[in-house]
């Protein structure tokens, strides 16, 4: 049983459906792959190990021929996401003392249905970070290379899960939480449109801010666990755990028909080129639909500088106030302060502070800081009718050329150095902008960054230094692809990965996963 921590979910539950693992030897596995990589990795905060093993032995007593597919499989929860007699800290010390009295309703489903809960996750405090890092728990290591960070805010979740510690997670995605993470990390992960899974039970730091909502999802190391999982987590179910969820139809993944459908392919949308890798990964993925049969066409996204305006303007819209109150007894990191500050700094020094920046040839950096800092509620109102106009004219294009899915980039660069994203915000840029206009997006690993791929980028504003930065030293980095697809459509988004990743696993260079922790 040494290599149980290697086998795909979907080969763990065959294993316990035909008695050749049990639920506790199962478990003991992966708390054994835990006691030698979790020093080096550091995705936990909260290790449930005697009770992982009480509902293990649970399920192995009581499991009948028609147990379900999560019935005594493992899985583990970003921290934000409430599960009973576990405080939800945020990374902050003030809350390490208060339980949560009931599992948020993902998490009660899966319980129900004998789910075992291993732990939960490391975070960035108050999840505002594209790296993984607070002071309660320390920081989360990117197995592939531990000087690089796994991404935020479910950078401890994919850790986990790319090290070979879970099976399956559970995270929270505003602006690439999920996606970033499983693109640097090497796994899969979903984030549903708004609605489609509920949020009872899902912790915010900017509690109110419903312009661009955060969303929970399914990540794992495939697609097809992805989609186990996600299929799994009925509307039916959720109804039950949320009197306020409302259930919707849902198609399966299995009965898409990939061959009839058009899928678009981007690269840009005028905000931040993607590093030679990224993009090289966007068209293999089209080449492996393409040979589905699907129709492979040129997309150009509505003009991204629109959305940059309305993601930022709306999400610092109380100037910082909803984070300056959580802090008001802790100091914030390294990573959330320059961010705070910017939103705290009054508007008259921060237009001057962007003319400055301007003629020092940092147009980008200065025009997200323009968009920071408090607004009126007249501005917040305007914020969010343009955001149902973005959504409206994002779908326009689309039926512009007829199409089914979208292929583009989840970040700009493979997996950043740690400790080096402070200024960093617009390299998660490419998963921020589906967030504002809501539309389901996943991300799967396609390859990994070739030697050549390595110094691409020379010159430029502050943003393309840092890239640059990022992209020397990369090589054998994972690289993944973002799949978009329209409202309601999660399951064409998952078909679609499901056949990316089939494909990718016979090409060369497909990131492989458990990896076990190294230096690069």
């Amino acid at each position: 049983m040494s290599a149980v921590h290697r086998w795909s979910a979907i080969e763990m539950v065959a294993a316990l459906r035909s008695g050749a693992l049990s639920s506790v030897e199962l478990v003991q596995a992966l708390q054994r792959r835990s006691d030698t990589v979790e020093s080096q990795v550091g995705g936990y905060c909260w290790q449930l190990r005697d009770e992982a093993l009480d509902a293990a032995r649970h399920c192995d007593n009581t499991r009948t021929p028609d147990a379900g597919t999560v019935f005594g499989m493992p899985f583990t929860v970003k921290e934000n996401i409430a599960t009973k007699g576990v405080p939800v800290t945020m990374g902050l010390r003030a809350r390490l003392h208060h339980p949560e009295r009931e599992d948020a309703a993902v998490v009660r489903v899966v319980r129900d249905q004998g789910g075992v809960l291993l732990g939960k996750s490391n975070i960035p405090l108050l999840m505002l970070s594209i790296e993984t890092h607070n002071d309660i728990w320390g920081t989360t290591h990117n197995p592939w290379d531990l000087a690089r960070a796994p991404g935020g805010s479910s950078g401890g979740e994919a850790a986990l899960i790319a090290s070979g510690q879970s099976p399956w997670g559970l995270g929270t995605d505003i602006g690439g939480s999920v996606r970033i993470p499983c693109a640097w990390c090497g796994i899969a992960g979903l984030k549903p449109g708004v609605g489609r899974w509920s949020a009872k039970g899902q912790f915010s730091a900017i509690t109110g801010q419903e312009v661009v909502k955060a969303v929970m999802g399914p990540m794992a190391r495939t697609a097809r666990d992805v989609v186990a999982l996600w299929s799994a987590v009925t509307p039916d179910a959720q109804r039950l755990a949320d009197p306020r969820f409302v259930p919707a139809p849902r198609s399966s993944p299995d009965a898409v028909d990939l061959s009839g459908l058009t899928v678009g392919v981007y690269e840009n949308d005028g905000v931040f080129q993607p590093s030679a890798a990224v993009r090289r990964s966007i068209h293999e993925a089209a080449d492996h639909l393409a040979a589905l049969g699907a129709k492979v066409v040129r997309y150009v996204p509505p003009d991204g500088w629109a959305l940059v305006d309305l993601y930022f303007g709306a999400l610092t819209a109380d100037g910082g106030a909803a984070v300056i109150q959580h802090l008001t007894h802790q100091p914030p990191t390294a990573h959330l302060r320059t961010m705070l500050q910017l939103a705290k700094t009054p508007g008259v020094l921060r237009r001057a502070a962007t003319r400055v920046l301007d003629a020092m040839g940092e147009a980008r950096v200065a025009r997200v800081g323009r968009a920071f800092g408090e607004k009126s509620a007249g501005a917040l109102f305007a914020l969010a009718h343009a955001r149902n106009v973005a959504q409206q004219t994002e779908l326009a294009a689309w039926d512009a050329l007829d199409l089914d899915l979208v292929l583009g980039p989840p970040t700009v660069t493979p997996a950043a150095v740690r400790d080096q994203t402070y200024d960093w915000a617009l390299g998660g840029w490419h998963t921020m902008r589906w967030n504002v206009v809501d539309l389901p997006a996943g991300v799967v690993p396609v390859t990994t960054v070739r030697a050549d791929e390595q110094a691409t980028r020379s010159g430029g504003d502050r943003l393309e230094k840092k890239a640059a930065l990022f992209d020397h030293g990369s090589a054998g980095l994972p690289v993944a692809v973002q799949v978009l697809g329209r409202p309601g459509h999660e399951a064409t988004v998952l078909a679609a990965m499901v056949a990316i990743e089939d494909a990718a696993r016979t090409s060369t260079g497909f990131p492989v996963t458990p990896v076990d922790p190294s230096h690069l």
